[in-house]
């Protein structure tokens, strides 16, 4: 059971028939519950979800106050929307779609702007902020989706090397107008994000212990040339390396990352400056 404010997720391998019937035995306890202390659920407000990855899967109608749930393909959860196959493909559109809405809202609203500082504060504001929400849960590992990310901030580029006449050839890397106006491209900026969440988790800002129990710290047996901090097992499959947390050590061991230097996140991620580049 997942509980944040008044959303609660019920969840549970489902493996056989009698997993399924173990789920909707879960569902009735909370039904009754909830009538027993007069707190009644609006059950066309509540969902039924399957995430999986086979081509076959185990389908069974569940039930609330013997009113069958509505299953869906995907569902919006604390602002990111999962899918079936949790690809957050429907997620990337999404933030792509929000993201170049509010860009253009600013491009026509600030047409008599110059000052490329306060271009940015408003583009960090109302546009980055939607590309970063989260990203720890859904940043992406395959070449398209990446590049369509970026295009948001590289469409913003576009405008500020316009609006305050920044040369730029036609064609060329936007690395000269991220170095002028002190930024970095989206990809950096959640590898920066990812780092910073470790830094927190194991310096104990962010408490969770579910989390803390995946990371898997290297021990060797004997004294060796190896400098990982952390474990990572060969995954067969590119959705499994680059599941949340096994992307994150891997992102610790490739830079070499010292997650115990710093003594707060701010000094932290100065550090980071001088790794990321």
């Amino acid at each position: 059971m997942l509980l944040f404010a008044d959303d609660l997720k019920l969840f549970r391998i489902i493996k056989s028939p009698d997993d399924a019937v173990l789920l909707q035995n879960e569902i009735n306890v909370l039904s009754n519950w909830c009538s027993k202390n007069n707190l009644l659920l609006n059950v066309s407000k509540c969902k039924v979800l399957t995430f999986s990855r086979k081509r076959e899967k185990y389908i069974y109608d569940y039930l609330l106050y013997e009113s069958e749930l509505t299953r869906v393909y995907k569902n919006s959860d604390l602002g990111i929307i999962f899918d079936e196959s949790l690809t957050f493909n429907e997620h990337y559109l999404y933030i792509q779609n929000k993201a170049s809405s509010m860009l253009g809202f600013i491009n026509r609203s600030c047409k008599s702007f110059n000052n490329p500082y306060t271009l940015k504060a408003l583009y960090y504001s109302y546009v980055r902020s939607i590309l970063d929400y989260a990203s720890m849960v859904w940043s992406p590992s395959r070449i398209g989706p990446i590049r369509a990310v970026e295009s948001i901030q590289n469409r913003f580029l576009r405008f500020l090397s316009f609006k305050c006449d920044i040369q730029r050839q036609p064609h060329s890397s936007y690395l000269p107008i991220l170095t002028i106006l002190n930024m970095e491209s989206l990809e950096i900026r959640r590898k920066r994000l990812d780092l910073c969440f470790i830094f927190k988790l194991l310096n104990g800002q962010v408490y969770c212990p579910c989390l803390i129990s995946i990371l898997s710290f290297l021990v060797p047996n004997q004294s060796t040339r190896q400098i990982n901090t952390f474990y990572v097992p060969l995954q067969s499959t590119n959705y499994d390396k680059n599941a949340p947390m096994n992307r994150c050590m891997e992102l610790v061991n490739t830079y070499n990352v010292d997650l115990f230097l710093c003594t707060n996140v701010e000094l932290f991620k100065i550090y980071l400056n001088n790794l990321l580049i």
